[in-house]
């Protein structure tokens, strides 16, 4: 298990001031059609450790167990968005997204999975979410996709908008990706993190990965972004060491716990437990076993994440 044996060297890198600028990724939207195939992959890469924890997060802190409607903005293929009807039970979901190659992908999946009944992927600028109505949505998600905006103002106003769709027992869930601190652990980390997106002839998503690497803001960043004009108190979950991930959520209005209950073990989690046979069958057993430890390596560390309430009430 390379990546997790590595982990703790990449920590004791990230200790000092912060020294690497954030660079802009060429793109903001994934469309190549090569590039949205192989997105379209995400399941069978790293990328659904986050994506299971993001899960287990929404589910250790929304209001009910079931029900509502959910919006993912910035939706691509659909994979996290599926989940969340799937393994949380909302009873709709709308996923939007700018490339219409990623919604065509996402509707298919749906299909793929018979959730087109519950599930509509729309194509449209997430920016501007004037078209939907106010109060409207029980939770609203915005993954991996804060460092396409292309300055912090941006994501501010997409955050102001969730906020405004979000009934105000709602949920506002937004992970994403955090800039490290030098240039040299940022190829150390992504040369071993995704050293199998080569090999496995992902050659685009790994050079998106790389870009995305560059293009995140600073956890500090980040969490400036919460709207001044915001009803909600504010949790900004950033895990110690080597904080690769950062999540904010908007919680409940009138609420300053963020979490209600338990979550999954790695064994107990619905997705991790769907795709592990996949992983074995279709990349290998000794990747299913990496990953598994790593979605505990991570579970531990989102224990214990420094966790921030901001309150702007």
């Amino acid at each position: 298990m390379p990546s997790t044996l590595k982990f703790p060297g990449m920590m004791l890198r990230q200790i000092g001031s912060q020294k690497l600028d954030r660079r802009s990724e060429p793109s903001g939207v994934t469309s190549a059609n090569e590039n949205v195939i192989q997105y379209d992959q995400v399941m069978c890469t790293k990328l659904a450790i986050a994506y299971a924890a993001g899960l287990d997060m929404i589910k250790r802190t929304r209001q009910g167990n079931v029900g509502g409607e959910a919006i993912d903005l910035a939706c691509g293929p659909g994979h996290f968005s599926l989940s969340l009807l799937r393994f949380l039970n909302y009873e709709h979901l709308l996923g939007v997204d700018l490339s219409d190659p990623m919604i065509a992908t996402a509707t298919a999946n749906a299909t793929q999975l018979d959730s087109s009944r519950k599930a509509d992927f729309i194509r449209g600028n997430i920016t501007d979410l004037s078209s939907i109505e106010s109060d409207r949505f029980a939770l609203a998600s915005f993954t991996d996709a804060a460092h396409h905006m292309p300055d912090l103002d941006t994501v501010t106003g997409v955050l102001e908008e969730m906020e405004r769709i979000v009934a105000s027992e709602g949920l506002i869930f937004v992970m994403d990706l955090a800039r490290l601190r030098t240039e040299k652990l940022t190829e150390y980390y992504v040369n071993t993190l995704a050293s199998d997106y080569v090999e496995r002839s992902l050659p685009g998503f790994f050079d998106d990965f790389r870009n995305s690497m560059y293009a995140a803001w600073t956890t500090g960043e980040l969490r400036s972004t919460i709207p001044a004009t915001t009803k909600r108190n504010w949790c900004h979950i950033v895990p110690r060491g080597l904080p690769t991930l950062q999540f904010l959520l908007g919680l409940p209005e009138g609420r300053d716990k963020p979490f209600l209950r338990k979550g999954w073990s790695v064994h107990e989690h619905p997705l991790i437990m769907e795709w592990l046979p996949n992983w074995r069958e279709n990349v290998s057993e000794g990747w299913a076993k990496e990953t598994l430890s790593e979605c505990r390596l991570t579970k531990t560390a989102l224990r214990f994440a420094s966790c921030q309430l901001i309150r702007r009430v």
